[in-house]
C-alpha cells in the first residue's frame, strides 16, 4: 500500500469563497433560459429541445424531444455554434449542466475572455490543460469528466482582474469534484463582457444555467457592541451567574480575544445589526466548542458543538432595513483552540466577515492520508458512512486501481456501495488522532447505489427486493496478478463468485453461479431507459449499464423504484459506465 500524506492548510477562502457553499441549491441565483430565445444570442447551428439523447460511442447519434418550458429546455449545438449573453465584467458564480457527444470540444468563456474547456476527456490517459476544466495552461487537479451522452455539472466562482491583481478562479467544481481552486489566470482580460457557450467541434447540449453577480458592498454592520466574559467549565452552564462574571465592557470590534486564551470561558456579545437593505441574509459562524446566535430575540442558531475551525455553521434569516438586536454566545472549552468568526452574505453580495481578522486564526494543518494505487490494485477494509444512514457499514472493502477507477463493497450484503474515478481514498479518519471514525472517503465524486444486497431469491417476480439476505455469507477472496479480488459468497443453494475490474473506461462485473430462482440486481433507480439493445441509461443520463445484447433482463417497477434484474444461471457480465 502506498500512502501519500498531504496537508489541508488555511486555503479555505474564509472571507470570499464561502459564498460558494451558499449557492449549493441555486439560492439567490438567476436562471438563464435555454429555450432558443433571449437572453442568449445564438449564432451557428443550434436547436432548442425539451430533452436530448446522445450515445457514448457514436458521435452522430442524437435524439431530441420538443421544447415546452423555457426553464427546463436546453440548447443543442454543433461545430461552430455559439451562445452569448452580456452580463458585464464582474465577479460571478455560475452553475450549469452540459452533455457532450464523443470527441466533442466545447468551451465556457467567462466575462473577460477566460475560456474553460469542456472536452470529451473521460478516457484521457494524461492530466494536462486539454482535459475538461482546463483553463489556458492550467490543468485541473484531476480528470473528473464523465462519459459522452451523460449530463455533467460545472460550478465556478470567478473574481475579475483588478488594477493590480490578476483574475482568479476561486473555485471550480466539475461533476462534484473540486478541480481548480485559488487559481490565478496569467492572461490579461479582454474587453469581452459576455458569458458564452461555444461548440468548438462536435456536438454539445447545455441546460440549467444559473448565475449570480457578486459585489463587495457591505449591507450589514455592527452597532452598539458590548460583551460579558464569564468563568465557565466544560459543561454548559444552566445560567450565567453574576458571581462568575469576570469582565464586561463596550467594544467596537467582534473578537474572541476578550476571552481567556486556552482556558474555558463563556463570552456573550450583545449589539445591533444595522441592515441597509431588506433581504435574506446568510450568517455563518466559525468557532470551536459551542456557540449560539439570537436575532430579534429569537434563537436562529441553537447552542451546538463544532469540531474544527474548518467547519462553518450557517443560518439564513430574513431581515428588514433598520436595526436588529442580536446576541452571540461562545462557550470555549479548555482543550479547543480559541477562534470565533461570523460571516454574512446575501444575493449579489460577496461574503464578508463581521469579526476582526485576528479573531479567527489560520486553521491548524490537518494531514490528509491518501491511498494511491501503484502498479497493482489496492484493497482497504474500513467502515463507510452513507448519507442519510444513522449507522456505519462495518464490513466494507474498497478497491483502488491504477486506472483510476474505484469501488466499495458491502461484504455483508454482497453489494456495490459506490463507484468513482480520480484519486482513490482519503483514510485520514482511520489514522488521524484517535482514528475513531474508521471511515474511508472517496477522493472523487462517488455514484451511490441503493445499498441493498445485489443477490436475492425471488420466487415471485413481483416481490420486493430485500435489504439483505440471511442466506448469504462472505467467505473470502483471491487476487489475480493485477491485484483485483474475486470474492466468494456462500448460500444454501451453492457458491457465488464475484469479480469487478476496470475495463474500457468503466467497471465490468463478472458473477458466476447457478442457483435456482436467484437474481442479480444490476441497478435500482428512479428511471431506467433503454438506449439501444444491451445499453441502458440510469436516473436521467447519470450513468450507463451495458449488458450482453443476448441477455433477457427483467425491468420492473416496485414501490416507485425501477430495477434491472438478470437470473443467475452460469456466468454473467455487465458494465457500469460513467
Amino acid at each position: 500500500m502506498k500512502i501519500r500524506i498531504a496537508f489541508q492548510t488555511g486555503c479555505l477562502l474564509l472571507a470570499a469563497g464561502l459564498i460558494f457553499s451558499l449557492n449549493a441549491q441555486n439560492q439567490g441565483m438567476t436562471q438563464l433560459a435555454t429555450d432558443g430565445n433571449a437572453p442568449f444570442q445564438l449564432s451557428g447551428d443550434w436547436k432548442a429541445a425539451g430533452s436530448v439523447t446522445l450515445h457514448p460511442d457514436k458521435a452522430s447519434f442524437v435524439k431530441t424531444t420538443p421544447s415546452t418550458d423555457k426553464n427546463t429546455s436546453l440548447i443543442l449545438g454543433k461545430t461552430g455554434a455559439k451562445a452569448a449573453v452580456a452580463l458585464g465584467v464582474g465577479d460571478i458564480v455560475l452553475k450549469m449542466e452540459f452533455m457532450l457527444a464523443p470527441g466533442t470540444n466545447a468551451a465556457l468563456t467567462l466575462p473577460g475572455g477566460y475560456a474553460i474547456r469542456l472536452n470529451d476527456s473521460w478516457k484521457s490517459p494524461r492530466l494536462d490543460a486539454n482535459v475538461s476544466a482546463g483553463i489556458g495552461a492550467l490543468a485541473p487537479l484531476q480528470n473528473a469528466a464523465k462519459a459522452p451522452g451523460l449530463w455533467q455539472s460545472i460550478t465556478v466562482q470567478f473574481k475579475r482582474a483588478g488594477q493590480t491583481t490578476a483574475a482568479q478562479i476561486e473555485k471550480l467544481v466539475l461533476n462534484g469534484v473540486t478541480v481548480q481552486e485559488n487559481a490565478f489566470l496569467s492572461a490579461p482580460p479582454t474587453t469581452e463582457t459576455a458569458l458564452s457557450l461555444e461548440v468548438v467541434s462536435g456536438m454539445a447540449a447545455f441546460r440549467n444555467v444559473f448565475y449570480q453577480l457578486l459585489n463587495d458592498t457591505r449591507p450589514v454592520a455592527l452597532r452598539k457592541l458590548s460583551y460579558q466574559l464569564y468563568k465557565a467549565g466544560n459543561d454548559k452552564p444552566k445560567e450565567l451567574l453574576a458571581e462568575n462574571l469576570l469582565k464586561k465592557d463596550t467594544t467596537s470590534i467582534l473578537t474572541r480575544e476578550w476571552g481567556m486564551g486556552n482556558n474555558s470561558y463563556y463570552l456573550l456579545y450583545d449589539g445591533q445589526l444595522d441592515v441597509a437593505q431588506e433581504a435574506d441574509y446568510t450568517f455563518q459562524l466559525a468557532y470551536m466548542s459551542n456557540a449560539a446566535l439570537e436575532i430579534d430575540g429569537k434563537t436562529v442558531l441553537p447552542y451546538q458543538w463544532n469540531d474544527f475551525l474548518q467547519n462553518y455553521v450557517p443560518v439564513t434569516v430574513h431581515l428588514t432595513k433598520g436595526l436588529h438586536p442580536f446576541r452571540l454566545h461562545h462557550h470555549k472549552f479548555t482543550w479547543r483552540r480559541p477562534g470565533l468568526g461570523m460571516f454574512v452574505a446575501t444575493q449579489g453580495v460577496r461574503q464578508y466577515p463581521l469579526h476582526v481578522t485576528s479573531s479567527l486564526p489560520e486553521p491548524t494543518p490537518i494531514p490528509t492520508i491518501e491511498v494511491t494505487a501503484n502498479g497493482k490494485a489496492e484493497l482497504v477494509r474500513s467502515f463507510i458512512q452513507r448519507e442519510g444512514e444513522k449507522s456505519k457499514r462495518t464490513h466494507c472493502l474498497s478497491v483502488g486501481t491504477p486506472e483510476g477507477i474505484h469501488y466499495s463493497l458491502d461484504l455483508n450484503r454482497g453489494s456495490i456501495l459506490q463507484f468513482w474515478k480520480g484519486g482513490f481514498a482519503n483514510v485520514t479518519e482511520m489514522w488521524y488522532e484517535r482514528g475513531e471514525p474508521q471511515i474511508l472517503h472517496p477522493m472523487g465524486s462517488a455514484i451511490l447505489t441503493a445499498g441493498q444486497t445485489d443477490f436475492a431469491v425471488l420466487n415471485d417476480l413481483n416481490a420486493a427486493w430485500p435489504d439483505s439476505s440471511v442466506d448469504l455469507s462472505f467467505k473470502g477472496y483471491r487476487l489475480n496478478p493485477a491485484g483485483i479480488p474475486t470474492l466468494t459468497y456462500h448460500t444454501s443453494n451453492g457458491d457465488i463468485t464475484d469479480e469487478i475490474a476496470p475495463e474500457n473506461g468503466g467497471l465490468t462485473r463478472t458473477i458466476t453461479g447457478n442457483l435456482p430462482n436467484t437474481y442479480i440486481r444490476l441497478v435500482a433507480g428512479k428511471s431506467i431507459s433503454l438506449l439501444e439493445k444491451g445499453l441502458y441509461e440510469i436516473d436521467g443520463q447519470r450513468y450507463y449499464v451495458r449488458i450482453d445484447p443476448k441477455n433477457k433482463p427483467v425491468v420492473r417497477t416496485v414501490k416507485g423504484q425501477q430495477e434491472l434484474l438478470l437470473p443467475l444461471t452460469g456466468s454473467l457480465h455487465y458494465s457500469l459506465i460513467w
